[in-house]
């Protein structure tokens, strides 16, 4: 069955987010993982931009994200989605430097196999992770710079309230999507 957050997920949705989490993953199992009308109902559910749409296959295709006025450095960039499946090159290096972890296992765990993650050209990356239930921008090197509650969506990364995880007050990034 195919997972839309960790089964009991932590953080702000409380029981009954876990309840639609629950009814919506067994109505793509129901329907098949790979229905790109399972995947369409999710996205228009959750306020998904009328841009985000499900090809042949059922992969679902996200619109780029424009990261902007963030005070950290090379952060402030276009942000393209990538399959969800992959995993960030950043965040392969912090593993390696956090201890040698193994990157699939703990990418599996943290994310959901169907919300897209997003990359600039420069190597920075946008995610959520269900075990927080918060989105998180990252530099290249892994390091997280910035974290942000869903706002309506957990398929796209909101557009405000992203607070820095740097200890700087000010220069918070805004997302527009393109």
């Amino acid at each position: 069955m195919a997972k839309l957050c960790g089964a009991g997920s932590k953080g702000r949705f409380g029981i009954l987010s876990n309840s639609v989490v629950f009814a919506l993953a067994l109505l793509m199992s129901y329907m098949g993982a790979s229905s790109s009308l399972s995947l369409r109902m999710v996205a228009s559910s959750w306020g998904a931009p009328s841009s985000y749409h499900s090809s042949r296959t059922g992969s679902l295709n996200a619109p780029s994200v424009q990261l902007s006025m963030a005070s950290s450095r090379g952060i402030n960039s276009v942000y393209a989605p990538q399959d969800p499946s992959s995993i960030p090159t950043g965040f392969a290096r912090m593993c390696n430097k956090a201890g040698g972890f193994a990157p699939r296992p703990v990418w599996d765990g943290i994310t959901n196999g169907i919300t897209p993650w997003f990359e600039s050209k420069d190597g920075c990356f946008i995610y959520f992770n269900c075990n927080d239930a918060h989105w998180y921008i990252d530099n290249a090197s892994g390091a997280g710079m910035y974290l942000a509650v869903p706002k309506g969506s957990l398929l796209l990364p909101p557009t405000d309230g992203w607070v820095s995880l740097t200890g700087s007050r000010v220069g918070a990034p805004k997302i527009s999507f393109v």
